[in-house]
């Protein structure tokens, strides 16, 4: 368990976060933190194995990977619940983007049956967890209601016409969810049936006739039954998932741990990270920060296996406590998925636990100082500090008296050295300084600074102490000329001391460079040889091959030619000799020497491709094939002498006109597509607040669509309004050759407010 305050310190989680941003599920998501820190070497590996692999993939198929919706509540329901409507819509989500998943891997995850349950849930739930009117279970339910609704509409209709006296109007009304009639309460006596209510003066009563009743209660009872289908097809898909709960919570355990590593190594290839080799001592080869982005300065940091302890010194804000921290920063990213963002060659080890005293700590409500802040965190440092430890220190002793600041500071760095404890330790001190440099298992490490702009470089000298660089840097910061040359008289001797290690600090970076340099040269010329050899093998392979291939093709000529000539000797042996006889040894010994002509002229043109291809004049950017393996690459430069540089992929070779042949040009492929622009109708159209020519072009648009998406019927709300709308639709829908029949709604469904439209 590494220390909660070190976390914060190195600020971890802001970097997960930068990995969490490549999540394609919220659970695998919620699942890159800390917790994943381990100090198992082998779970280290496998999780950097996982992530090398998905490294290759997403540079062939890019981040292709579909958003996983997350599908935990299914597997919290009771054995004998129907699931919620929203939660089978997330589980056939979750289905849907398997596939492409599955394409990404080229694996398949899920089998018949799960796909039967994904194609269920998305025939049956919409995305409000809704069971879709369009299934095919209700149409028919629907039909049924519609029919008897009919029924009811044209009874209305006909006993109002049959009994005018009687009726108020001959509009039916909708009351208490049930259609009845306006009746003249005078005329009460003349319709047998119930009251359901009357209207505010009193003068009409709203009768349901008997049969009318029948007819209401068959519309209810229709719609109850749509209602309890709803219900069964929520409790079958229910059902349905029920049983493929383990197929599902496996399923979601992958994702979740496929998640963990395809954002891994989506955050490896943006931040050009490497794999960590294991090691027992620090090597760190430009490593960058991810936080700091173009900013970071890259730092390299090697230490041999025997230093424990790196005392970092220079110039107030030179880097020295970034520096640090990035190594222990990178050393939590190789425990979590064997990767930093430094270059190849980088090693780390592996630490049970990290810890950090950084920053002054200050607090007036809790009455601690700054010394007081360190010496807490330091106690508790010292008590749990073991040799699989990694400490970072910052300004350990400062806020103090110097001299016994630093006698504190060398006595527990004696301690911690004891335990066996990696330290890395920023410090002012000389005599600290000087304590690094004559105990063994300790190191001086300085930070460059620049003294002609008088600013740091970031970059770490190791085996250097620094210089605190106090009045270079006043001076930078505006301190008066008078100031700054009186410090620089009070300073004394230990100017000369300065110029002696501005010297070493000089001739070291210079050794630096040439080591490099050798380095890379070394390099190159492994790589030169390596695909020197590789050409050589590859050119003896095909070299069989096409021999090969010749003996072949000659084996079945001579086979050929044999069994003519026999067949020509044949029949110049036997009979008389005839001229018909002679012109066919003739064409014999013609198409011979045809075949050798066209042998000779191919061997020709081949030699002549190939001095054409060796005299090409390449210029800069022209599409070349290297190598016997025709690699596609671009010139670079001109390099003379028939040397030319070379790009192929992420690598620059240097090569020869010979090597080279220019590229024909890749081959374009056209595909097309196409695709419905009609827009997918509604089943109710709402043109209230519209124009007529508003609703027009749009009750065009709904047409349009109801015959692409065979929708049989659709509703029109107008409202009721001076009748502009519903006569301005109702003469359109009369033009329509595709439209069998309109008319107004139902009382209960908004009567003339509202029109019908039937294809």
């Amino acid at each position: 368990m590494i220390n909660k305050q070190a976390l914060i310190d190195l600020e971890l989680d802001s970097v997960l976060s930068l990995v969490r941003h490549h999540s394609i599920c919220s659970k695998g998501k919620e699942s890159i933190t800390e917790s994943l820190i381990t100090d198992n070497l082998s779970l280290i590996n496998e999780r950097a194995n996982k992530i090398d692999e998905l490294i290759a993939l997403i540079k062939i198929k890019g981040e292709s990977v579909n958003y996983f919706v997350a599908i935990d509540n299914i597997f919290t329901y009771k054995n004998s619940a129907s699931f919620d409507g929203k939660d089978i819509y997330s589980v056939g989500c979750f289905l849907s983007a398997i596939p492409s998943l599955e394409a990404f891997l080229s694996k398949e995850l899920i089998d018949k049956d799960l796909i039967e349950l994904k194609d269920n849930i998305s025939l049956s739930i919409d995305e409000d967890g809704l069971v879709k009117e369009t299934h095919p279970l209700l149409y028919p339910l629907y039909k049924k209601v519609e029919e008897t609704k009919q029924r009811r509409q044209i009874y209305s209709q006909n006993f109002l016409s049959s009994h005018l006296d009687a009726a108020q109007n001959l509009n039916a009304v909708y009351r208490n969810e049930r259609v009845v009639l306006p009746i003249k309460r005078e005329k009460r006596g003349d319709v047998e049936g119930y009251i359901q209510g009357s209207s505010q003066s009193g003068g009409t009563l709203f009768i349901e006739p008997f049969e009318l009743v029948e007819l209401n209660n068959q519309v209810v009872l229709a719609e109850e039954e749509i209602i309890r289908m709803k219900q069964k097809i929520l409790l079958d898909i229910s059902l349905k998932i029920r049983s493929h709960l383990d197929a599902l919570r496996y399923l979601d355990e992958f994702v979740t741990d496929f998640d963990i590593h395809y954002s891994a190594a989506c955050f490896v290839i943006k931040n050009k990270a490497v794999r960590i080799e294991s090691s027992k001592s620090i090597k760190l080869i430009n490593a960058r920060h991810p936080l700091l982005g173009k900013k970071a300065v890259p730092i390299t940091l090697c230490l041999d296996e025997s230093t424990k302890c790196v005392v970092l010194s220079g110039a107030n804000a030179g880097g020295k406590t970034v520096s640090m921290k990035t190594v222990a920063l990178f050393t939590l990213l190789n425990q979590i998925f064997g990767f930093a963002p430094c270059e190849e060659g980088s090693a780390l080890p592996i630490y049970s636990n990290v810890y950090t005293d950084i920053g002054d700590g200050q607090s007036i409500s809790e009455n601690f100082s700054t010394f007081s802040h360190h010496m807490s965190n330091v106690a508790y440092i010292t008590k749990k500090a073991d040799e699989s430890s990694l400490i970072l220190l910052d300004e350990l002793g400062s806020g103090t008296d110097p001299q016994e600041g630093s006698a504190l500071t060398i006595a527990l760095l004696d301690s911690l050295m004891k335990k066996g404890s990696t330290v890395f330790i920023t410090s002012h001190y000389s005599t600290v300084k000087m304590h690094a440099y004559n105990t063994d298992f300790m190191m001086n490490a300085s930070m460059e600074f620049d003294e002609r702009s008088s600013m740091p470089t970031y970059k770490i000298i190791p085996g250097l102490p620094g210089e605190s660089h106090a009045i270079e840097i006043a001076k930078r910061m505006g301190v008066s000329k008078e100031v700054i040359a009186a410090a620089k008289e009070n300073l004394g001797s230990t100017a000369n001391v300065t110029k002696l290690m501005n010297e070493l600090s000089g001739k070291n970076r210079a050794l630096d460079r040439k080591i490099t340099q050798l380095e890379l040269e070394k390099r190159e010329l492994i790589k030169r040889e390596k695909e020197a050899e590789l050409i050589k093998l590859q050119n003896e392979s095909l070299e069989k091959k096409l021999r090969k291939e010749g003996d072949i093709e000659l084996n079945k000529f001579l086979n050929s030619a044999r069994k003519e000539l026999e067949r020509l000797v044949h029949d110049v042996s036997t009979g008389k000799l005839n001229s018909e006889k002679t012109k066919n040894v003739k064409q014999f010994i013609k198409k011979l020497e045809n075949k050798a002509n066209e042998t000779h002229e191919r061997v020709k043109s081949e030699e002549e491709e190939e001095i054409n291809s060796i005299e090409y004049d390449f210029k800069e950017g022209d599409e070349v094939l290297c190598g016997s393996y025709s690699r596609r690459g671009i010139i670079l430069k001109d390099l003379g002498k028939g040397r030319y540089q070379v790009a192929l992929d992420n690598i620059k070779m240097t090569l020869t006109k010979k090597e080279l042949q220019p590229a024909k040009k890749e081959e374009i492929k056209f595909s097309s597509s196409y695709k419905i622009s009609a827009v997918k109708p509604s089943l109710v159209m709402d043109v209230r607040g519209l124009t007529l020519k508003e609703t027009l072009e749009k009750l065009d648009t709904q047409l349009e669509g109801c015959l692409v998406y065979n929708l049989s019927s659709f509703s029109i709300i107008h409202g009721y309004g001076d009748g502009i709308l519903s006569r301005g639709i109702h003469e359109y829908l009369k033009k329509q050759k595709d439209v069998k029949d309109y008319r107004f709604a139902t009382p209960e469904d908004g009567g003339m407010g509202k029109t019908y439209v039937f294809f």
